[in-house]
């Protein structure tokens, strides 16, 4: 029986199928819709489809259901296995690579008679790529990198695709009977940007009881073979989740194992050496005999540690920075006050100017800053000093409002302005000048030589105008690399200048990272977290941010969303008039 994970793909692959062959615009919408239902879907699409709820989903209507039950009872169906005959498979995984769309994929196919990505690879690495319509010479080379990425790159999941289906998991098992206590574990406990497989910890006394009642819940689809106390399950969602079962009496010692990193546990199994310990999951062994942990506190303490927080052990220096007293007092969500980097219908977003402040009103902002892109990058349909202007009298009159209604908000201007190839901006500075707050960013032109691609970046960073440089290297997890920058001159030259560095809370981006804010901050670099919003919903992701600035150890001062809007007025001279 087909799983979730491969249901989902069919249905992946049916609404890119009719994209090629053209058909109705409107019934490929509906297919994906489905489809982002289904691949959140936890619980086997078999059972719903056994008890007649498939329709019950969201975006399922009766025809979708009817093909998800013919792939269940009989392994395929005959609307799919009819027009994917019209599609070679191989054009399925073109439709993969980030640079290439629906129409461009049937020109390969029809025109050069490209069925395959390795027919794509060899066409791009001979240079024959550029010559057919619609390509060029530098489209030829993103698409080459796209595809090399996307065969060596390892199957992780990013973290906002990882917690939702954690969130299920441990309600799920948190209902268990034997269950004392549940937790994520392992890399997403840490916050990290991209995760294997997902790892739970749970407290039971009843440790085969529990891994039988495992067995038996709606999201999964298989259990590894009886190895123990620790374990695997597969999941009908195609993802695997690693669970380890402790005693409640050691919980402590194994929620810092489980949790890692690897290389935070060996230091302090090497701290514990130092003293002639050992330390594992169940805790230190003293002599022979077994020192149990009841809580995370106990094992740092008996190291003569103050507690180090999950997000902070990588193995980057926190535990020296522990035993000198030097961990930082890290941001936490409730420390931000704005949000710096959003987008409205007056470039590329969803919501109005109106509906993306109210939506930021609800999240208790104080003040905001609209960042629409510059006029240059024609898909987004952005701003020139006169649609600028105009924005600004909306702006103004919301201002007005929002006074007469005895609102203490404020929204500011500002525009997400492009980084030319040469590190000129898209706008000229007698336009940035008028603006609030000016975020250059990088969004073209991304697979420079390192020295061309820092040079521009730095060039930028060198305008008196710019205040934010907007999501710096420009990568895109699991699909686009980030610029190859030498980030040691990136942030020399914003500690020069005292521009500041964001932190795009994106869940695609999550641009600059860790490692990059770590280096930001020793050079005295002031940070901003910012969503990057297209729709007022998205504005409540700014928690991502958040979680990256933690894990490199930014402080609420280093955040100029922490500020009031006093301080924000005080970075230049343009924004004092707000």
């Amino acid at each position: 029986m087909l799983n979730n994970q491969e249901i989902t793909q069919t249905i992946v692959d049916i609404a890119d199928a009719m994209e090629v062959l053209g058909e109705n615009r409107f019934r490929v919408a509906a297919y994906r819709r489905a489809a982002d239902t289904l691949g959140a879907q936890t619980t086997s699409l078999a059972t719903l489809h056994a008890q007649g709820d498939l329709t019950a989903l969201p975006g399922v209507g009766e025809g979708i259901a009817g093909i998800i039950g013919e792939l269940l009872d009989q392994g395929h169906a005959p609307f799919v296995d009819e027009l994917l005959t019209r599609v070679p498979p191989g054009l399925l995984d073109i439709l993969r690579v980030p640079e290439i769309g629906p129409k461009s994929a049937a020109r390969l196919f029809h025109d050069e008679g490209i069925t395959d990505l390795a027919a794509l690879q060899a066409a791009a690495s001979e240079g024959r790529l550029r010559a057919v319509k619609g390509f060029g010479a530098k489209t030829e080379a993103r698409i080459l990198a796209a595809i090399n990425l996307m065969l060596t790159s390892t199957n992780r999941l990013r973290l906002i695709d990882a917690l939702p289906v954690m969130d299920t998991l441990v309600a799920a098992i948190g209902g268990l009977a034997g269950v004392r206590r549940v937790v994520p574990a392992g890399s997403l406990r840490r916050g990290a940007s991209t995760v294997g497989d997902l790892n739970l910890l749970l407290a039971t006394d009843d440790i085969t009881g529990v891994r039988a009642a495992l067995r038996q819940l709606p999201q999964v689809a298989g259990c590894d073979p009886d190895l123990g106390d620790v374990f695997g399950l597969q999941l009908h969602n195609g993802m695997r989740a690693g669970v380890a079962l402790t005693p409640p009496e050691q919980w402590g010692s194994a929620l810092v194992y489980w949790t890692g990193s690897r290389e935070h546990v060996t230091q302090l199994q090497a701290l514990a050496a130092e003293r002639g310990w050992s330390f594992d999951a169940r805790g230190f062994t003293v002599a022979n005999s077994l020192r149990r942990c009841l809580d995370e506190d106990s094992v740092y303490a008996a190291l003569d540690l103050p507690t180090i927080i999950p997000e902070l052990r990588e193995g980057w220096g926190e535990i020296a920075a522990a035993q000198q007293g030097r961990l930082p007092t890290v941001i936490e969500p409730g420390d931000i006050h704005a949000d710096l980097h959003w987008h409205t219908t007056w470039s590329d977003g969803k919501g109005s100017l109106r509906e993306m402040a109210e939506a930021g009103r609800a999240l208790g902002y104080a003040f905001m800053s609209v960042a629409d892109h510059s006029a240059y990058l024609g898909v987004t349909g952005g701003l020139d000093a006169e649609r600028l202007r105009q924005q600004r009298l909306e702006i103004d009159a919301l201002n007005a409002e929002y006074g007469a209604s005895g609102a203490s908000f404020r929204l500011l201007q500002g525009c997400e302005v492009d980084i030319l190839p040469d590190g000129a901006l898209a706008l000229p500075d007698d336009v940035l000048a008028r603006l609030d707050l000016v975020i250059a960013s990088p969004h073209v032109a991304l697979r420079q030589p390192r020295e061309a691609a820092t040079a521009r970046l730095v060039r930028a960073i060198n305008n008196p105008h710019v205040d934010i440089i907007g999501h710096p290297t420009g990568r895109l997890l699991n699909t686009r690399p980030g610029a190859d920058l030498d980030m040691a001159q990136v942030i020399a030259a914003a500690a020069s200048t005292g521009t500041i560095l964001e932190v795009n809370a994106g869940p695609e981006r999550l641009d600059l990272d860790a490692p990059h804010i770590r280096a930001a901050l020793a050079a005295g670099v002031r940070l901003t977290i910012n969503t990057d919003a297209h729709d007022p919903r998205h504005l409540a992701g700014i928690s991502l941010g958040v979680t990256t600035a933690r894990r490199g150890g930014a402080a609420a001062a280093d955040v100029i969303n922490t500020w009031e809007l006093a301080q924000i007025a005080g970075i230049n001279d343009r924004s004092a008039s707000t």
